[in-house]
């Protein structure tokens, strides 16, 4: 038995539960922390799980085997390591931090005690991003040439106390939104060597409200992420990837709800353009891409198989990205990427 103890009890925490106490067999959850003392009440009692104010609380009450980090990004270090020290698998939700000082101590902690650690970057578990990946990979539309990555949207209501409308607690868009897509890209095409960033800077809405950043691959590729959530809330949620190849151009346009949660209820094709004129749709199986990830992570728990994909350093070559950009957008100039 997996015995599990979620941190947070937001939006992502109740999602990671769900899938968790329903969907992956030997999971259970035996306790739930956070901060907002109704809010951990109502998650553990779905589950019959004990309810805690923190992570030290559970750490000095419960055995538990692993610890899910869904609080704010500000607090994502500091609770992820203490859940490291104390020898526990780590699911720590994305973005793996602000800044690379964080994420180095997280990945140090993980090294010393040589725990299973994953960061929650859900585009490599998305069926249609995984399809385009493997159309690129396949090499069928000869050498990607160019990468575009999007991701429109109204800012999420449901923090508490708004804390993704503060930049020191969540890093704006360029951070909790833009992070997806810069790690898809870096998964597909490799590293990212320089940004160039511009976009609106709105502290009303945490920072870097909309942001787009050019970029430039190591392997000479270039790229461009648009990231925004200053739209209003009839606004449907909008993600768009296109990969431009020597032998044609692969994209993806979905415009959803308002959120995440209803994600699968408006599938669309994935559209291959030929030289030739001619274009092939292609639709792919609506599979929940959170119970994938789960599926990969437990059973690489189970199995004892390393992490390959969305570990810390994944998380980390992210958010090195992602501080470049807004460094970029301060400074209006190009800025490399800290390696």
């Amino acid at each position: 038995m997996l015995k599990t103890a979620i941190v947070g009890a937001g939006w992502a925490g109740n999602l990671h539960a769900n899938i968790l106490a329903n969907e992956i067999q030997g999971a259970e959850i035996v306790a739930v922390a956070d901060t907002v003392k109704q809010k951990a009440t109502r998650c553990a009692k779905k589950y019959g799980s004990a309810c805690y104010s923190d992570i030290d609380e559970i750490l000095s009450k419960e055995e538990v085997d692993m610890v899910l980090v869904c609080t704010p990004t500000h607090t994502h270090a500091d609770c992820a390591i203490k859940a490291v020290k104390a020898g526990k698998i780590v699911f720590c939700e994305k973005p793996l931090a602000l800044n690379l000082e964080d994420a180095d101590r997280m990945i140090a902690a993980v090294q010393k005690q040589r725990v299973v650690a994953m960061t929650g970057h859900i585009l490599r578990f998305w069926p249609e991003y995984m399809k385009i990946k493997e159309i690129v990979d396949s090499g069928d539309l000869g050498t990607p040439l160019h990468c575009v990555s999007e991701r429109l949207l109204s800012i999420p209501t449901w923090t508490e106390n708004e804390w993704a409308r503060k930049e020191p607690l969540g890093g704006g868009m360029a951070f909790d939104g833009q992070i997806h897509d810069i790690d898809y890209l870096q998964w597909v095409f490799g590293p990212v060597k320089s940004v160039e960033s511009q976009g609106v800077h709105d502290p009303r809405y945490g920072g870097w409200a909309h942001i787009g950043s050019n970029l430039k691959f190591e392997n000479g590729i270039s790229g461009f992420i648009q990231a925004g959530w200053r739209y209003p809330n009839s606004f449907p949620f909008t993600m768009v990837t296109r990969v431009i190849c020597e032998k044609g151009t692969v994209e993806w346009v979905f415009r959803g709800g308002v959120h995440l949660e209803q994600r699968g209820q408006h599938p669309a094709p994935i559209v291959v353009y030929r030289p030739d004129g001619k274009k092939e749709e292609i639709d792919v199986a609506q599979t929940d891409p959170f119970l994938m990830e789960w599926k990969y992570f437990s059973r690489c728990i189970r199995d004892g198989v390393p992490i390959a994909s969305g570990t810390f350093p994944d998380g980390r070559n992210a958010v090195a990205v992602a501080v470049a950009s807004v460094q970029s957008a301060k400074e209006q100039r190009a800025v490399q990427v800290d390696r």
